[in-house]
């Protein structure tokens, strides 16, 4: 589906709907690639405002994200939620002013159509958790070895961590002071 709209086609209408499969793979992120699993269902509604137009609307689809404990793949539900106000390049204020609109979605625009396939992957990006896990419980990575902790919760590490030769001062007044607890 062609996510671009005509200016003029929502200033006849005064609203105009979209529904349908944002037709992407997946989205690239900071983590890398993330694969959409499930279809991307949209559902949107574009109205004219007195100084411009409204977008509003629903992004529904499900994400596969590497955990950020044990970096194995996880599944993450979005119902992201797409809200943007786009307003004539002819009202852009001063750089201070601007900051604060973006905090508040606003869009500039000086042509005749725009593109929402980007309010879309907003959506999505917005609705990923800061900290995906793969399971509640996950228990990471070995953080000598990297051995996934899941798959051998009895692992036992033989990598024994290079103590910097400036800290055995520190390590001996830790054995020190354990001793003179007991």
């Amino acid at each position: 589906m062609n996510w671009k709209v005509e200016l003029s086609e929502i200033e006849k209408k005064k609203r105009f709907f979209l529904e349908g499969i944002f037709d992407k793979d997946g989205i690239e992120l900071d983590v890398g690639f993330c694969r959409f699993l499930e279809p991307v269902q949209v559902k949107m509604v574009v109205a004219k405002t007195k100084d411009g137009f409204t977008v509003g609307g629903y992004v529904h689809t499900a994400v596969e994200h590497p955990c950020a404990r044990c970096l194995e793949p996880a599944r993450v539900e979005i119902r992201g939620v797409i809200e943007a106000l786009y307003l004539p390049e002819s009202m852009r204020k001063n750089v201070k002013e601007e900051k604060l609109e973006s905090l508040k979605n606003i869009i500039y625009y000086h042509e005749t159509e725009f593109d929402l396939s980007e309010r879309i992957i907003e959506a999505i990006v917005v609705a990923i958790p800061e900290k995906v896990l793969c399971k509640p419980d996950c228990k990471g990575l070995c953080p000598y070895c990297g051995a996934n902790l899941n798959e051998e919760p009895d692992h036992k590490c033989d990598k024994i961590p290079v103590v910097d030769s400036r800290f055995e001062i520190l390590a001996e007044l830790k054995n020190k002071l354990k001793n003179e607890e007991v």
